[in-house]
């Protein structure tokens, strides 16, 4: 059953016929996405994040208006998926580079040293994550709808759904030209670590800082 926040805003879980919603959300609030794809790709190169955050999150929630998508929290909580949970998480990741690599997701230029720039990241996060039991993964709010409490009802919905499940520490992993950081500092996160974001920093040809905020629950 959807929850309303306020009058106008529900929740809802994410179905599959989101997808395309949540890309043009996503392509306005990270334009760096139009580096490595023609505007007609954009779509599709944003359909591989959507796809492998998918494969990494146990939580998958969208808030809506009027029936329409207007943001997105995919998170994890590692009680909610165990030891066979985090084999299927890497399968379905590596799934989605492959498809990747394979062109379905748009026949963009550089997809092996993409890849590689963006599977180094995931070795970077790992390294200089702090433990934590609980992670948001995939967080975006349609950028017209700023400023009304959508972000923070997202986030509040998993948060209690993380510390409903035992979760102690959640992390958040994004970068500089990308990071609300008033929204973060708000909420009670704290910057636990910074290093080079190789992903970003080579699509956008400028140094990009990845961020790694943490919150106790």
């Amino acid at each position: 059953m959807p929850e309303k926040a306020g009058a106008e805003i529900t929740f809802r879980a994410y179905e599959k016929g989101d997808l395309e919603r949540c890309c043009e959300i996503a392509i306005k609030a990270w334009p760096e996405v139009f580096s490595i794809a023609r505007s007609g790709e954009a779509k599709f190169a944003m359909e591989a994040y959507v796809d492998f955050y998918g494969a990494s999150s146990s939580w998958q929630e969208v808030a809506c208006e009027s029936g329409s998508v207007v943001g997105m929290l995919f998170g994890r909580v590692e009680n909610d998926i165990g030891r066979l949970g985090r084999f299927k998480t890497f399968i379905g990741e590596q799934m989605v580079y492959l498809r990747f690599l394979a062109g379905l997701y748009g026949n963009l230029s550089h997809r092996l040293l993409l890849t590689r720039k963006a599977m180094s990241d995931d070795r970077n996060k790992a390294q200089n994550s702090p433990e934590a039991d609980g992670e948001i993964v995939f967080f975006v709010v349609d950028i017209g709808h700023w400023s009304r409490g959508i972000g923070r009802g997202l986030m509040g919905r998993f948060m209690r759904h993380a510390r409903d499940r035992g979760a102690r520490r959640v992390i958040v992993y994004t970068n500089d030209p990308g990071c609300n950081w008033s929204f973060y500092d708000k909420y009670g996160f704290k910057l636990r670590s910074t290093f080079r974001d190789n992903f970003t920093s080579y699509v956008r040809n400028e140094e990009v800082k990845a961020l790694i905020f943490s919150i106790d629950i």
